[in-house]
């Protein structure tokens, strides 16, 4: 069989690439290819996504200057899990979610961020920003920009990126080289077409101490030429195990963020046990889902070449 037939086989859910979801390739390929083809999450990890994207919200909505109970209702709307769910070993819940956004604001009113203002894109504020790339084969990378801002006073670009963790000390290696933050670029392009650099602002928000951690790193165009020849050796990999029928299992990554692995005791079971054919919904959603910006590979390539 070649290898282009073997790259159409590939199921479509494999071919739907995120920041997260490579890491979790990177980290163990068979709860990839396990979180892809049969969508098992744990109640804990649910409330964790809507904990995370609600804080994320009322930032933005923050730098927005939206008030204070349109924020705290604008996040009461998108807390799509029970209202008294709670993580409790994560420090996580709708309230404790309210808080951290609280907190945000009151930061805000005493002059966090103040030499930072809101960009605007296409006449609306550049706040979750959602684009995709395109690849051949039918792969397709998918990301968020959680808010675009600019230095009032030296016109510097920056890209706010909102995180929330259960640790207590933030070492710079956690954000520094985080191909996530290169992947923002992509974003820039189309605000800013001669952009040749710009900052990431890291704020991780401490669930445990409840506080707030400003992480600034400066990101060059250029970081984005190995970035790119990285995403392609990604597609290879997942088109070699999909060949192969095997997606490995990493030992070392069945315990990690003080919890075992979803599928621990599970994933050595057979195929036909684990993985769900691909629903009608699942496909609907893949083509239904509407993007900002809408790029391909070529593009970023052009687009790379002219910076150069």
């Amino acid at each position: 069989m070649s290898d282009s037939q073997n790259q159409t086989e590939v199921d479509i859910r494999l071919r739907q690439l995120s920041y997260s979801g490579l890491l979790t390739l990177h980290s163990c390929p068979r709860r990839f290819q396990l979180d892809k083809m049969r969508g098992t999450y744990e109640r804990e990890s649910i409330t964790t996504f809507a904990f995370g994207h609600c804080v994320g919200l009322g930032i933005q909505l923050c730098f927005e200057g939206k008030s204070e109970q349109e924020i705290f209702f604008a996040i009461f709307q998108e807390w799509d899990v029970d209202l008294f769910d709670e993580a409790e070993k994560q420090q996580e819940s709708f309230w404790l979610a309210m808080y951290a956004v609280q907190k945000f604001i009151g930061m805000r009113k005493a002059g966090f961020l103040e030499d930072y203002e809101l960009v605007f894109h296409e006449g609306k504020p550049a706040c979750e920003l959602s684009f995709v790339i395109e690849f051949p084969d039918g792969f397709r990378y998918r990301g968020y920009v959680d808010a675009v801002l600019r230095n009032k006073f030296t016109d510097r670009v920056a890209v706010l990126e909102v995180k929330t963790t259960g640790l207590n000390d933030i070492d710079e290696s956690l954000y520094k080289n985080s191909a996530q933050a290169i992947g923002y670029s992509i974003v820039l392009d189309a605000i800013f077409p001669g952009l040749s650099d710009y900052e990431v602002l890291y704020l991780p928000y401490k669930k445990k101490t409840h506080e707030y951690e400003l992480r600034p790193y400066a990101k060059s165009y250029l970081q984005r030429a190995l970035w790119i020849q990285e995403l392609l050796l990604d597609i290879e990999t997942i088109n070699m195990y999909s060949a192969a029928e095997v997606f490995p299992m990493r030992g070392e990554s069945c315990y990690s963020f003080y919890r075992q692995c979803t599928y621990f005791g599970t994933c050595t079971l057979s195929n036909q046990y684990l993985l769900k054919p691909v629903s009608q919904k699942e496909l609907d959603n893949i083509e239904e889902t509407k993007y900002s910006i809408n790029l391909t590979l070529m593009d970023l390539l052009n687009s790379q070449l002219e910076k150069v």
